[in-house]
């Protein structure tokens, strides 16, 4: 798992924001995975994901959606956070 999501889930444990792991894993001949972590916080469904095709995976960051718009990429661990408190 890509430590950028690794750093994201202690952060939302240390919060005391519970998360879940829906990540997939695709492909015949290659495994291809989209590690996906899925919370709730103030009300809204938060999505971030990582991995082929994400925006930022072929870099080690994150892609974050909260239903709302387009999602944004190229994000931190620290950056998902400061998005959800503002």
């Amino acid at each position: 798992m890509p430590q950028e999501m690794i750093k994201l889930r202690q952060m939302l444990d240390d919060m005391g924001i519970k998360w879940e792991d829906v990540s997939e894993h695709y492909g015949i001949l290659i495994d291809i995975a989209i590690y996906r972590t899925h919370f709730e916080h103030k009300g809204r469904h938060i999505s971030v994901i990582i991995g082929h095709g994400t925006y930022g995976g072929n870099k080690g960051l994150l892609e974050m959606w909260d239903g709302n718009g387009e999602p944004e990429g190229w994000l931190t661990a620290e950056e998902v956070i400061e998005r959800i408190k503002a």
